[in-house]
């Protein structure tokens, strides 16, 4: 198509994209539309006049002639006039352009591992792009050299000047597309830079702000062209893009790590995910591929047992035919923290809920549970407190008293109870400091405690309002059902297996009493659903801010002891697992990410520290160190500074230097006061995130070339750069005049149209 336009139009489409056309002639521009407008009246005037005129055309089947419009020859005749007045004109293309060899071009040669992939004629991307830098007497180098000062960089995280294309050699574990055209700014700072040659295959996985190099290039008008390499699609891989858990749990707790994966050429197939912790397999799941282009997502149970870090491998075996199989597996990092978060648990009246969900929870050495029961009007009996003076007064009056808990539970207790005050200060427990909430079923809870309207109404995953007070608290024989989100819940898996699972909450009996409530809020997650009449919703779920929040109907779990065997413990591990999920995400006064928990050895880790008062207000003026503990044993300390962007948030960043299991432990102090310490742990390995979205990201390559005024180019029409590079407007540019009357288009039309008139004139008897 590119030739074709050029042979009508005697240039290349390029040309007349980057260029201008106007007119040499001395006569004005306007005399070309006032004589095509004094033809249209011409020819409007004449078919007025003359209404009805026509040309005879006698054909030779025809038993009669065929009569056509005068006006038709008027007009082919009046298209061969306009051809030539416009070639009179003398139209010219105007384009600047760069003088030979005054200018420089980097070009930037992608080294990262990707470019070993064998997608490019039968051979690796680097043999590709190697032949596209041999020097010789034709080409896309030397035709470059022709016209610029060359200058070659290799690149991956960071580049380096290349001698020539043998240097290359595929080894970079990363790729930093920021990195690298920020190197060549700071190399040409005050030379003439004119454009940035990109070859790559577009996977760049380590940049962190590419659109601000981006715009420091366009401010400084030097065009990026990308050339991509690599095939746009991989046929048959399988991916597992992502493995994730929490940071944070508990010794024993069942925890779900999330795994996302993408698959191509084996929609249907059926695999085994499987997790192995130090090369020993703890669980495995069989999934079914889809094959589609987003990705697919698996839940698979993970209970880590004792403390400390423990490193996961998420895996696919390699199937036959897969293209790439190194990216077939994750590495994910827990943090088993074998501590005793503490949990509230205010109770209205005494009760048999009461006496078994304690009984359930006091077994649980990773919890500490601390109980107000109260007896009669504002006595509490107080259990699991660390003193005379806890809770002597009650209920937390002060945030401070309150946010020292990662858990609120809620029995049977009227909403009046709560001062206007404490109820906001529970909404702020859950949605500020980030703690976790539940409200148990009873006959002065949800709708029967006259909650709706209340700031505590707000926190529940369930609307309120919609039964009376008096008819909201039912007792009825009432099964739970779990949901599909429920059969895959942490709180709800009673055992890892799935069928088991089911089979034990199917055996449970069925509980006596509990609050009616028929719809859960937008965005909560029901988990259990009664069986009788209506479907009420029995257990759900949803985050609120910076917390979590559950609702419990049943009144009545205790019979999933009292009525089961003394060898059965699913009302134990159920009401367990629902406390660890309360606590799970609540934070410390002192919270450290670093990220995703798994590095390469050059890849930099970037330390975030949130620290807060008692009363989770973000703290700027502590002094916070970090240290850091190598897999040799070297301990380094790193201070480091208020972000200065959002209260209590510090922030920091270092680069490891061997591999293995770092432990990452940040501390913070204010007037000479210890805040509190947080632990992360972090493993460093050959990095292989290369392999990771292997096709050629040409959306990437286009994007980065259309914001500084460049163009993409596949890897085939790489010859065309040198050439349209020499066509761009800079300070030192020159004008280029490229004559237009001679276009062969021209021509065409002229001889078309006389031709057509010829022909008419000639079937009608005038020629």
């Amino acid at each position: 198509m590119n030739a074709l336009f050029e042979l009508l139009f005697k240039y290349k489409w390029f040309l007349f994209e980057k260029g201008k056309i106007f007119l040499e002639s001395r006569f004005s521009p306007w005399l070309i539309p006032v004589i095509a407008l004094g033809l249209a009246v011409a020819l409007y005037w004449f078919s007025s006049a003359r209404k009805g005129a026509s040309v005879q055309v006698f054909e030779p089947t025809a038993q009669a002639p065929r009569r056509m419009p005068i006006w038709l020859l008027i007009g082919f005749r009046a298209v061969v006039l306009g051809a030539l007045l416009f070639m009179l004109m003398r139209p010219t293309l105007v384009v600047s352009s760069l003088l030979p060899r005054e200018n420089i071009v980097a070009v930037l040669v992608d080294d990262s591992k990707s470019m070993t992939l064998r997608d490019v004629d039968n051979g690796t991307r680097l043999d590709a792009v190697k032949r596209l830098l041999t020097p010789g007497r034709q080409g896309f180098l030397p035709e470059l050299e022709q016209r610029f000062q060359t200058r070659l960089f290799s690149f991956s995280r960071e580049n380096q000047r290349l001698e020539s294309a043998a240097q290359l050699r595929a080894e970079g574990k990363g790729t930093n597309l920021e990195s690298a055209l920020q190197g060549v700014l700071r190399e040409f700072t005050s030379a003439p830079l004119a454009s940035i040659v990109v070859i790559s295959d577009g996977a760049d996985n380590s940049s962190a702000n590419l659109a601000a190099v981006l715009n420091e290039l366009r401010s400084r008008k030097i065009s990026v062209s990308s050339l991509g390499v690599g095939a746009a699609s991989v046929d048959r891989d399988i991916e597992i893009v992502q493995a994730s858990a929490p940071a944070n749990v508990l010794p024993g707790s069942v925890t779900q790590a999330v795994v996302s994966l993408k698959s191509a050429g084996f929609a249907g197939r059926q695999v085994t995910l499987e997790v192995r912790e130090n090369g020993k397999l703890v669980n495995s799941k069989p999934v079914e591929l889809e094959g589609t282009d987003e990705p697919q997502v698996v839940d698979i149970d993970l209970t880590p047992k004792g403390g400390g870090a423990k490193t996961y491998t998420v895996s696919i075996r390699p199937q036959e035919g897969e293209a790439i199989t190194v990216n077939n597996q994750q590495k994910m990092v827990l943090n088993v923290e074998d501590i005793q978060p503490k949990i509230l648990y205010l109770e209205g009246t005494p009760r048999w809920e009461y006496k078994f969900i304690r009984q359930a929870l006091s077994k649980d050495k990773n919890l500490q549970l601390v109980t107000l029961l109260r007896t009669s009007g504002n006595k509490f009996y107080r259990q699991g407190v660390e003193s005379e003076d806890n809770l002597a007064g009650g209920f937390p009056a002060s945030r401070e008293e309150l946010f020292q808990y990662k858990g609120l539970v809620l029995g049977s207790i009227e909403a009046s109870f709560f001062s206007k005050e404490q109820a906001q200060m529970i909404a702020d427990f859950v949605s500020l400091r980030g703690g976790g909430f539940m409200m148990l079923g009873g006959k002065t809870s949800f709708d029967a405690g006259n909650y709706a309207n209340t700031a505590i109404a707000d926190i529940l995953p369930v609307v309120l309002g919609q039964r009376a007070q008096g008819s909201s608290y039912l007792r009825e024989p009432e099964r739970l059902e779990l949901t599909s989100y429920g059969k895959n819940h942490p709180i709800t898996r009673l055992v890892t297996d799935d069928a088991q699972n089911d089979r034990r909450w199917k055996s449970l009996p069925p509980i006596g009493d509990f609050n009616w409530i028929a719809t859960s809020k937008p965005g909560a997650t029901v988990l259990a659903r009664g069986n009788g009449k209506g479907s009420p919703v029995m257990l759900a779920a949803h985050r609120y801010g910076r917390g979590r929040a559950l609702a419990f109907m049943p009144d009545s779990s205790w019979r999933w002891r009292m009525e089961m065997p003394h060898t059965d413990d699913s009302h134990q591990i159920f009401w367990r697992q629902a406390a660890r999920w309360l606590v799970g995400s609540a934070p410390d006064q002192v919270n450290l990410d670093i990220g995703s928990g798994v590095y390469s050895e050059d890849q930099t880790v970037r330390l975030n520290v949130d620290v807060n008062d008692a009363s989770f207000r973000g703290l700027n003026n502590a002094n916070v160190t970090v240290a850091i503990g190598s897999p040799s044993g070297k301990r380094t300390e790193i201070p480091i500074k208020w972000s200065g962007q959002k209260d209590g948030a510090y922030l920091g960043a270092f680069r490891p230097d061997e591999k293995g299991v770092y432990e990452i432990r940040a501390t913070a102090e204010a007037q000479g006061k210890e805040i509190g310490t947080a632990r992360q742990f972090l493993v460093v390995e050959e990095s292989n995130q290369e392999f990771f979205s292997p096709a050629q990201n040409r959306e990437l390559l286009t994007h980065v070339a259309s914001q500084t005024g460049g163009k993409y180019y596949p890897l085939s029409e790489a010859s065309q750069i040198p050439e349209e590079l020499v066509y761009q407007e800079r300070p030192n540019s020159v004008p280029q005049f490229l004559p237009l009357w001679d276009m062969p288009i021209l021509f065409l039309i002229i001889c078309a149209a006389l031709t057509a008139e010829w022909f008419l004139r000639r079937r009608g008897g005038l020629a």
